[in-house]
Parts: structure tokens; C-alpha cells; sequence
């Protein structure tokens, strides 16, 4: 009824009826319809959505559960269907489980299915549930589902299946068969485990810091809604005891459902802890077996998990007061494969091959804007400034930076394009030097803190295939500068124009355009601004050339993790028989000469030479070598260099050591190569080059420079590939020297590091494309929809990112200066400090704010240059400052450096001695946390505290706070420490 009057309601809404209703719903849930006419609004309560609507006008009978929409009983028989309809737009939550980036319908869901059709016919305990292939939803996707239960066998049994298949699939379309089991009667006695004490006695507690960072790595994903581990402790017997809990942004929807698929897939994450066989991570619910669902709508467990088998455990579950919840006899466990996923995906999703294109398109969203003044640096070669005297701003040029006068302008435009007259290895050199010290020097320069700097290229970016790449050079300055967008937001944006004369008398109006939108990118192609994408690939759709198996093939690097492993597959899966190995050392390099001896046993003819691919000369002479029987027949370019750095700390001589084995290395090929009809001319570029890379931006410079060579080379009608990488896993690329915290980070991103396997596979089928350029990168999108803000280049694959509660509660997405209005001294200063140690907390992967310590120094909590900036970028979208980049190393410990926050927030106002105050608090409660206390010890220690803050409350005056204050400034660790001895001597001798 409810669901029947809103539509009526709305409908008159719709066709321009102004409504001023207002509706108590069930739980006190409130619903008000707009006021005026299409105000385009999603109204309808949370489990509404796609199932609201009057079931029995067509027969059926409401199923009354979030995942199903109805039921009907089969003619002819006892049998029953029920019927629903996912997606992630009707059922949001299931955003927040992925694995190995794709979303997925949880197993635990499965079972909540069959559970409810067993309730629909009488039947309380799932004999066994099998799960046969998992469900993928993608991004936009709504599939349907069908829960088949059969009618009863004569032994009393009864059959269930549950199919699904996209929503909107033709009549012929066959559905998927996800799960079968059996459905028994009379599960009710079942007994749960004893709770009595809890945690029981004897046991020893877990330690779950860093548990879903950990799964994250094994490719099992888990949002907000899923984190509901809340603690573990291993019993003697080796059984594993959990406390789980349902987060607050779906609480609420625990009593309509049996059990919460969330609830109890938490539960399930403390399996790892039981000791099965190889599970370490990334098992997945695979056969349930004697499953018994005791009471429904719980949204907190208890939860007892035993080993019963090398892959299987037993599953007793009870609620806070002991009472039953669910008890399963055995549930079996496996790990999930890409493969399985890719088929399951059905070309949904990132699960089949996860490659993509950079595509171009319109700016739709126009806003009127007006062209925006701006000043010019350089030679103006374009003529920037004569087209904007025919907009009436005269534009004035500057040849630097150094001669522009105050005030300056809030747009600064910079041309970045090369010397036609240097080769182009020299020219790239030299732009990206040149622009490197520009951008230092911008940053390092006050003045210009409010302005933006517009590096303007042309002909740098193919963004329509009529396009050209004219100037390769300038194809380098984009990643460079993508970098320094990602380290400082909002401070620059790239435009690329093509020679016409139509796109630079459009330019004026094009920026305005470009600017008023915040888009960090942008081409004009005559009247038209075009931003970019990314979006699925086409590779399937073309077949490439094939390699002569008799020829050489060339693979630099060929001695590294990359090229040893690519070798290895081009001899195993391409049947080469002659190879060509480079590397600066050759077969002196580490592993080399076990990797020759391995291929040439599987029967191919290896060379391995020592040989800079970055010297010209060195590289005519290595292909003039190679044997003229058996000729050069495809070249895999996969050397590279790391010298990771900040913009600030980029040198011209690390940007140099980067570009040579990637530049330099791959133009030599090129014009060395142009004639040979190669079936294959293979670069491995970087999603560093695509999207930038903060700490990266001499390597990302170095990588769409390789991505531009491979379109100018398909201009040219030669072959050409460049796959730009995703990060490899630590056994191979360039991760292997990565730290804990830094693989944190990249999983952060929402493109978790690539296998061996699935590497393999993507090269396979960008190989047999036409394509000239393809991303190559899982993408994990319940990860990349919790970002504080989706990145513009993602925005056609994953709607704006939801905000995440958990993310609010560790101080994310809060207006901190509207939350300091009127709060106290003491609760600024408290409120400042929490925000410094939860952005911190979320920068070094941490689950909670409690691993920082206010009075530790950054670096030993584990900062570096890179996550100092990002540290920086949290708070500045906090609380709407402009902080150094230095920040960390100016004001180094969380107090310290909230007393400087609190400063800017609200200067005039001194801090200090509330937030030394803090910082010792803090660490006494760090020595509390490390000294063991009997109950008595810490009555005692907890009265005289008492007593200190009442002392503290009395005093009204600044003279006793600052005495407080320093009373406690003065004591060291050790000091208060001994303050615990001695408090424990007096309680002893009392």
C-alpha cells in the first residue's frame, strides 16, 4: 500500500501537479516529494526502488525480501519460483565486495536466497547449497534472478537452483545456473557453542591491523559494509572466536533480511586465522552443508569457527545474548580465479581481460563562461596572445616567470613544444628538463598559490583518428605534468591544439570552458573542447598479425622479471624458437645465465647480449648482428629505470636516467627498425603515463612518449602496441622493491597489482588487435567509488564516488572550520589533532586512528616524500588551506602540526599549550596501553587522573592552565612510567 500511494503520488507529480505531502513511514522513516514540478530526485525509501509496484495485479505474490521481488507457485506441482532483480543502483551495498576487481554477488547471499525460499515452502535447513559460478554485477548492469524450488521427492527433500542472467537479456538468452542444492525439514534443535564468558576462557586474542589491506592484496576487496570483523581470539583447541557487527549505513536492514550476506561474509574473514591449508587469503565460500538459520534480522555475532577438513571449516553463530543465530555443519572453501570471473563476467565488468582505451569526448556540461585573462610565458609561438585580442583581453607575454609583476594573473599559460630542429631524443630531453623547472619554480613561489598554470601543447595527443602525433617530444610533457597534477590539485591543466587555425581562435572560449568545469585535461579540435576517458577496448575485435616462428625476436630487458617472464611465454605459447636478450650486463646480469639454460631446454635458440638500448650505435650493431636467415621479426621493448621523487625533488639528471632505456631506447628501434616489416613492435608503457603518478613523474613522462610513438608509428602503417601497465606484482616488474606501506597504497588507487597470469592473457589479446595504445589494469571499483573523489579520466567507468561513514568517522569529507564554530578551546584543539591523526591513519593504510601516536615524529610513524603528499592533499581538502608540501618535515608530529592547522584556521588564537597538553596525555596512554595493570592498579591509576581533571575543571584562569600544562610538558615517558610504579608500590602496600 505504501509502495501504490507513492507512485499514484508521484505520478500526479509528474505531470506538473504541485504537491506539498509529507509521509511518516514505518520506523519513523520520513519521505517528502518535492514542492514544484521535475525536480529530479530519487524518493523512494531504500529497499523500494526497482521492486515497488503492485506484483499481485500480475499474479504473484510479494516475496517480502530485499533481494527478491515475488513468488509464485508452479501449476501442476508443489514447486515454487521466486523471482527479484539486482544491480548495484537497487542494491548498493553490494559495491563494496569485489574480487580481483570486478563486483561480485557475495556467496553468503546465495545462501541467504535459498534460506528464503526454504522459509517458502516449509523447509528450514540447506542440506547443500553448491555454488557453481560466481555472479558478476557490472557498474551499470541489473540482472535477473529466478530461485527454482522443486517439488518433494519422496525422501522429503526438495531441490533448489538459482539462475540469472542480464535484465534486459533477449527471450533466448539462457540463464546462468549460480547455485543448486537441497532443502531438508527439521533443523531447529541444533546447539550452539557455549557463551557464557565471552571471549571464553583460555583464549589468545588476534591481531587484525592491516586484515583487509591483506585480503585486498589477495584480490578480495571489501567496502565499509563488509569490514564487520571486529575482533578474533584463537582458542586452545585452534578454533577460531569472532565478534562481527553490522556497520551503521545498513543496520537498519538487518530485520528484513534472514541474515545480513554482510554480516555473515564478515564473519567468514577470520577463516585465514583456522589454519586451513594454504589460506592465507583469497578463499571464497564454495559448498555449504547442514545449514540452519536460528533466528533472522541479527546485526551482531558471535561467532565459533572450527577446522573441519584441509579446505572446510564448521560455522556456529549466536547473537550478543547467547541465543542461536545460524549453524552451519561444514562449509568448504576455494580460491576464485580470473578465469572463473572471466567467464562469469560474460564481458561485464573488468572481468575478461581488464583493457582499456583512452577515449576522447565532447565536454558536455558547458557552462557560460566568459575568456578568462591571462598572461603568456615564453616565445609564444602559437600566437596565444593575438587570439585573445580578438576576445578584447589583451594577453601580455612574459619570456618568465621571474619578471612577472604583482598582482599576477589568476591563468598563466606556458607552450610546451619542441625544437623542430633537434632530433627528437634531444628535444624530449629538453622539454621535459624545461618544464620540470618551470613547474618547481611555480610551486616554490608564493605568489602564485591562487593561479593556475596552463601547459599548453601541440600536436602532442592523437584524440580523433584523423589526428596526427606531430611533436613526440611534447607527448612526454603530458605525464610529466599529469604527475604534478596528481601531487598538487588544482594548480595545473593541460590543453593540446592541432594546427588550425579554427582551434586557436576557439581557444579563449575553449579555456573558459575547460577552467569553469574543473577538468585537468583538455584538446581543442576546432570548436570543440574534448576531455578524456577511459573505456573498455575494442581489441576483440580485430585479428593481429601472427609472428614467424622462424625469425629472431627481440626483447630489451630481456634478463629482468618482465622480460624473463615474457620470454619464457613467447617460447611456450608463440613457438619462437631464436631469441635476442638485452640488458646493460648481459649474461653477467643477476639470473641470466639460469634463464638462458632454461629456455634453450625447451628448444629455443638464445642470445643473451650485453648492450645499452639507449646508444645508438650500440643498438645498429646488436641488429646488425642478428642472423640474416633467420631475420628480426618482432621487437618487445620492456626496459625501464625507476628514480622515483616529488616534482620538488626531480633533478635533470634523474629525469635523464629515466627517459634514456624508455625514450631513447625505443626511438632507436623505431628508425632502426622502420624497414625491416615487423610483424610486432611491442612497448610497455605505464598507467603512470595515463593517469600520472605522484613521486613518478619523470617515469610517467618517459611512458606516453612510448604511447605516442606507437600511434605515430600506426600513422606511419607500421606495427605498433603499447601497453601501459597496470602495477606487476611484487615477483615481477618493478615492484619488487616496494615497502608494505607503498604496496598500501597502490591497492588504495583502486588498481590492485597485476598477475603473472593475467598480464599474460592481456598481452594476448591486445597482441592480436589493431589497436595502437592499450591500458592494461584491473580496476577495482568498490575501491575507486570510495575515493573522496572519483579521478576525471575514470568518470566513464565509475559514477562519483558514495561517501564512506567510515571514512567520515576517521575525517574524511568534514567541513572541520564549520565544525569549529563554537566549539570550546579544548574541543578545537582535540578536533584539529583527530583530523591530522585519521588522515594520517588512512595515508599509511592503517584501520584506525589508534596507530597514531600524537607526540611520535612522522617519519617513525613511516612517512616518506610521497605520502608526506598526500598527507598534505587530505588536508587541504579538510579544511580548505594551501600547506606545503613541506608539511611534514615544517611541523613534525601530529600535534605539532594541528597546532599549526588550528593556527591558519583560526590565527590570532595560540594553541599550545591545550595541544602539548594532548600530545603528553597521548603519551601516557601509549605506556598505559603497554604496562600490564591488575584491576586494582588501574582503579587507583584512574582516581588520581579523577582527580587531576577535576583540578584541571576548576581552574578558570589562563595562569593555572598553562601550570597544568607545564607541569605535565616536563615529563618524559619514563617519567610517567614511574608515576605507574610508584601508584602500583602504594596500592600494594595498601
Amino acid at each position: 500500500e505504501q509502495a501504490a500511494v507513492m507512485a499514484a503520488l508521484a505520478e500526479l507529480h509528474v505531470h506538473g501537479v504541485a504537491l506539498d505531502w509529507r509521509a511518516v513511514l514505518p520506523g519513523g522513516r520520513r519521505v517528502e516529494l518535492p514542492t514544484y514540478a521535475f525536480q529530479h530526485h530519487w524518493y523512494w525509501p531504500q529497499g523500494v526502488g526497482d521492486r515497488a509496484g503492485n506484483v499481485a495485479a500480475a499474479g504473484l505474490a510479494a516475496a517480502g525480501h530485499p533481494l527478491l521481488g515475488a513468488a509464485v507457485g508452479l501449476a501442476g506441482s508443489d514447486g515454487v519460483l521466486l523471482t527479484g532483480r539486482l544491480s548495484l543502483r537497487s542494491h548498493p551495498w553490494l559495491a563494496d565486495y569485489a574480487v580481483m576487481g570486478s563486483v561480485v554477488v557475495p556467496g553468503t547471499a546465495f545462501l541467504e536466497l535459498a534460506i528464503r525460499a526454504g522459509d517458502q515452502v516449509g523447509f528450514d535447513v540447506v542440506e547443500e547449497l553448491t555454488l557453481d559460478a560466481p555472479l558478476v554485477l557490472g557498474e551499470r548492469d541489473a540482472v535477473a534472478v529466478q530461485v527454482w524450488v522443486a517439488a518433494a521427492a519422496e525422501s522429503g527433500r526438495r531441490g533448489v537452483s538459482i539462475y540469472a542472467r542480464p535484465a534486459e537479456a533477449a527471450e533466448d538468452e539462457p540463464w546462468v545456473e549460480h547455485a543448486t542444492g537441497v532443502l531438508t525439514a527439521g533443523g531447529r534443535a541444533a546447539a550452539p557453542f557455549e557463551t557464557v564468558v565471552w571471549p571464553p576462557r583460555g583464549v589468545s586474542a588476534i591481531e587484525l591491523d592491516g586484515l583487509y589491506e591483506r585480503l585486498a592484496w589477495d584480490g578480495l576487496s571489501y567496502g565499509p559494509v563488509f569490514q564487520g570483523l571486529r575482533a578474533a581470539w584463537r582458542g586452545e583447541g585452534g578454533e577460531v572466536f569472532a565478534e562481527i557487527a553490522l556497520p551503521g549505513q545498513v543496520e537498519s536492514s538487518a530485520g528484513s533480511f534472514g541474515l545480513h550476506p554482510a554480516l555473515l561474509d564478515a564473519a567468514l574473514h577470520a577463516v585465514p586465522f583456522v589454519g586451513l591449508d594454504d589460506s592465507e587469503g583469497g578463499w571464497l565460500p564454495f559448498s555449504w552443508s547442514g545449514v540452519c538459520l536460528h533466528a533472522s534480522g541479527a546485526s551482531l555475532l558471535r561467532v565459533r569457527l572450527a577446522k573441519t577438513g584441509d579446505d572446510s571449516v564448521s560455522v556456529s553463530a549466536v547473537d550478543a545474548t547467547g541465543e542461536p543465530v545460524l549453524s552451519a555443519r561444514s562449509l568448504v572453501l576455494r580460491p576464485v580465479s580470473a578465469d572463473q570471473l572471466a567467464v562469469a563476467s560474460g564481458g561485464r565488468g573488468t572481468g575478461r581481460d581488464p583493457l582499456f582505451e583512452v577515449e576522447w569526448s565532447p565536454l558536455t556540461e558547458l557552462s557560460t563562461a566568459d575568456a578568462v585573462p591571462v598572461a603568456v610565458l615564453g616565445l609564444d609561438l602559437l600566437g596565444v596572445a593575438a587570439a585573445w585580442e580578438t576576445v578584447g583581453q589583451p594577453a601580455q607575454v612574459h619570456a618568465d616567470l621571474s619578471v612577472l609583476a604583482d598582482p599576477v594573473p589568476s591563468v598563466i599559460m606556458a607552450e610546451a613544444i619542441s625544437d623542430p630542429a633537434c632530433g627528437v631524443v634531444e628535444s624530449a630531453h629538453e622539454l621535459a628538463a624545461r618544464v620540470l623547472d618551470l613547474v618547481q619554480r611555480w610551486l616554490a613561489d608564493d605568489r602564485f598559490v591562487d593561479s593556475r598554470l596552463v601547459i599548453l601543447t601541440s600536436g602532442a595527443i592523437e584524440a580523433r583518428e584523423e589526428d596526427t602525433v606531430t611533436d613526440l617530444p611534447a607527448a612526454g610533457v603530458w605525464g610529466l605534468v599529469r604527475s604534478a597534477q596528481l601531487e598538487n590539485p588544482g594548480r595545473f591543466v593541460l590543453v593540446d591544439v592541432d594546427g588550425r587555425e579554427s582551434s586557436l581562435s576557439a581557444l579563449p572560449e575553449m579555456l573558459a570552458w575547460v577552467l569553469a568545469s574543473g577538468e585537468p585535461q583538455a584538446v581543442v579540435r576546432g570548436g570543440e573542447v574534448l576531455v578524456p576517458r577511459l573505456a573498455g577496448s575494442k581489441v576483440a575485435d580485430a585479428a593481429g598479425r601472427v609472428w614467424d616462428p622462424e625469425g629472431t625476436v627481440l626483447i630489451t630487458g630481456g634478463t629482468g622479471g618482465l622480460g624473463g617472464l615474457f620470454a619464457r611465454h613467447v617460447v611456450a605459447e608463440r613457438g619462437v624458437r631464436r631469441l635476442l636478450l638485452t640488458s646493460r650486463r648481459g649474461l653477467e646480469a643477476p639470473g641470466a645465465v639460469e634463464l638462458q639454460a632454461e629456455l634453450i631446454a625447451h628448444g629455443a635458440e638464445v642470445t643473451v647480449a650485453a648492450c645499452d638500448m639507449a646508444d645508438r650505435d650500440q643498438v645498429a650493431a646488436l641488429l646488425a648482428g642478428v642472423d640474416a636467415d633467420h631475420p628480426l621479426t618482432a621487437v618487445v621493448h620492456t626496459a625501464g629505470v625507476l628514480a622515483d621523487g616529488t616534482i620538488p625533488s626531480l633533478t635533470a639528471e634523474g629525469l635523464d636516467a629515466v627517459l634514456r632505456p624508455k625514450v631513447d631506447a625505443a626511438w632507436h628501434l623505431h628508425e632502426l627498425t622502420r624497414d625491416l616489416d615487423l610483424a610486432g613492435f611491442v612497448v610497455f608503457s605505464s598507467m603512470a603515463g595515463v593517469v600520472g603518478a605522484p613521486g613518478q613523474g619523470n617515469y610517467a613522462a618517459a611512458n606516453t612518449f612510448l604511447d605516442a610513438l606507437a600511434e605515430h608509428r600506426r600513422t606511419e602503417g607500421l606495427a605498433a602496441l603499447s601497453l601501459a601497465w597496470g602495477a606487476w606484482s611484487q615477483a615481477h616488474g618493478m615492484t619488487g622493491t616496494l615497502s608494505e606501506i607503498e604496496m598500501r597504497r597502490i591497492n588504495r588507487t583502486g588498481m590492485p597489482p597485476l598477475s603473472a597470469e593475467q598480464g599474460l592473457a592481456m598481452f594476448e589479446t591486445a597482441a592480436a588487435s589493431d589497436r595502437p595504445m592499450v591500458v592494461a589494469v584491473p580496476l577495482n571499483l568498490s575501491v575507486l567509488r570510495a575515493l573522496p573523489e572519483v579521478p576525471h579520466l575514470l568518470r566513464g567507468l565509475v559514477r562519483a564516488g558514495r561517501r564512506s561513514a567510515v571514512a567520515t568517522q576517521m575525517g574524511g569529507g568534514v567541513d572541520v572550520v564549520e565544525r569549529l564554530a563554537g566549539l570550546e578551546k579544548v574541543d578545537q584543539v582535540q578536533l584539529v589533532l583527530e583530523l591530522v591523526r585519521a588522515q594520517a591513519a588512512v595515508v599509511l593504510g592503517h584501520t584506525s586512528a589508534d596507530a597514531i601516536q600524537a607526540g611520535r615524529e612522522f617519519r617513525e610513524l613511516g612517512f616518506d616524500s610521497l605520502t608526506t603528499v598526500e598527507l598534505r592533499n587530505r588536508l587541504n581538502a579538510a579544511t580548505g588551506l594551501r600547506l606545503p608540501a613541506t608539511l611534514v618535515f615544517d611541523y613534525p608530529t601530529p600535534a605539532i602540526l594541528a597546532e599549526h592547522l588550528l593556527a591558519e584556521i583560526a590565527p590570532g588564537e595560540s594553541k599550545a599549550t591545550e595541544l602539548s597538553l594532548l600530545a603528553d596525555l597521548n603519551r601516557f596512554e601509549t605506556a598505559l596501553s603497554d604496562t600490564a595493570l591488575d584491576d586494582l592498579a588501574r582503579n587507583g591509576i584512574v582516581t588520581r587522573l579523577r582527580q587531576l581533571l577535576a583540578k584541571v575543571s576548576e581552574s578558570s584562569t589562563e595562569t593555572s592552565e598553562i601550570a597544568v600544562a607545564g607541569m605535565l610538558e616536563s615529563a618524559s615517558t619514563k617519567d610517567i612510567l614511574g608515576f605507574i610504579e610508584s601508584e602500583l608500590g602504594r596500592l600494594k602496600d595498601l
